[in-house]
């Protein structure tokens, strides 16, 4: 038997989102209809009842992990997603590359995203990783850069601590935050890891305003990246892999370095698809192909996508609605024709809803499929948040790869 889960960030929405429906009610989807009139649907609460995912905690639960007891924070999955060799000790964030102005109370945010900066995002990293840490510090770092304007960073020293706070103050026109150490943590540790994110991002202006990449920019009316947001930290998590617990090997398909870290940590394999970029653009046939090859050698396949979600926080109902539609035709459509349905089962979901007029994450359940020989039909026959509603699976939180390794017959008995 085989296995797939596919979930797609951001997929929920609101009656808000288009005069009275949700991006995936307006949506044409045939070919998820078609599964959906062969499988099951039900609600996922992605971790809980009013609970508003991140989707880091969002896909650890989905992949049936307890949040509440393995999640030490995100940067560590952006750094192992983005193919860093992290280390016990080590303490890892997320980044983006942003756009401030020096004022007297500091730097203002003009920008979170600088622009969603698309190119010479390795000159930049270039010059960040050239910045030398004040000596009495004793700590040493590495920035990479990911899709667009993120990026991860690693700190590695001697006695570090991840429980600091983060300097995005998640505005615009709002000055960064001095990174200090959590309240209740202000042991010798924290204090010199928020000392050394301070004279990283100090240091960081400095280098990447004058930088001829931004200069650039500049001259092209674009937002310079001449600064660092720097949150999420996290050290190495303790995670029974998923071949521990089930017995079977696995692979994570992903443009974005979150999903394909936390699937390593999870002990999944990765897979590149040629073309998968993390964004709208990315190739979601490639993904598809890349599956089935895959899965040729493989027990089970995550695919990750992730278009829905950047639509949704820009706030932009038509590109979420179209993103949906390109799902449908170019990863739905070839899986559903070449996969060999009396071996496989499928789950199709999100990790939260993104709706258009709040643009953030919100705590609505998402709908959920499940299709394949073992599935027992509903009534169902569209896909959608509606229909999921009156699905056969009810409503119910997480352990959605659980419950697709359990109709292949692969979970281990719970007693005797």
């Amino acid at each position: 038997m085989k296995a797939i889960l596919i979930i797609a960030d951001g997929l929920g929405g609101r009656p808000t989102d288009n005069n009275g429906k949700t991006c995936l009610e307006t949506a044409r989807t045939p070919h998820l209809d078609e599964l959906a009139d062969r499988g099951a649907l039900g609600l996922v609460d992605p971790i809980g009842p009013g609970i508003r995912p991140g989707s880091d905690t969002g896909h650890l639960s989905l992949l049936g992990y307890d949040p509440y007891k393995v999640y030490t924070g995100r940067g560590v999955y952006e750094c192992l997603g983005i193919g860093m060799n992290v280390q016990p000790g080590d303490v890892c964030f997320r980044a983006n590359f942003a756009t401030v102005d020096p004022s007297g109370e500091g730097f203002i945010v003009k920008d979170r995203r600088a622009g969603r900066i698309a190119s010479g995002q390795a000159q930049l990293a270039e010059a960040v990783n050239g910045i030398c840490l004040d000596k009495e510090l004793g700590i040493k770092f590495e920035f990479r850069p990911s899709t667009q304007h993120r990026g991860a960073l690693l700190l590695r020293g001697k006695a570090l601590s991840r429980h600091v706070t983060e300097n995005d103050p998640h505005a615009l026109d709002a000055a960064v935050h001095a990174f200090r150490p959590e309240m209740g943590c202000n042991d010798e540790a924290a204090r010199r890891t928020a000392a050394a994110l301070n004279n990283l991002v100090n240091k960081s202006y400095e280098i990447l305003d004058n930088h001829p990449v931004n200069q650039q920019r500049k001259r092209d009316a674009k937002e310079p990246a001449n600064y660092l947001l720097i949150r999420g930290a996290a050290d190495l998590p303790r995670l029974n892999s998923i071949g521990t617990i089930y017995g079977v090997c696995g692979a994570v398909i992903a443009g974005g370095a979150l999903y394909r870290g936390v699937g390593l940590a999870c002990g999944m394999e990765r897979v590149d698809a040629p073309g998968a970029t993390g964004g709208l653009d990315t190739d979601l046939a490639s993904k598809a192909h890349t599956a089935i090859e895959a899965l040729k050698t493989l027990d089970y396949v995550f695919i990750h996508i992730k278009g829905a979600d950047n639509a949704g926080h820009d706030q932009d109902a038509t590109a979420k609605t179209a993103f949906i539609e390109r799902a449908d035709t170019e990863l739905i459509g070839p899986l559903e024709s070449k996969l060999d349905w009396e071996k496989t089962h499928l789950a199709f979901t999100g990790d939260h809803t993104t709706p258009i007029d709040y643009g953030d994450h919100t705590p609505e359940p998402v709908p959920v499929l499940f299709v394949g020989p073992s599935v027992r039909r509903d009534a169902t026959s569209t896909f959608d948040e509606l229909e999921a509603g009156r699905g056969g699976l009810s409503r119910f939180s997480g352990m959605v790869l659980p419950i697709l390794f359990g109709y292949n017959n692969w979970n281990p008995k719970f007693g005797s």
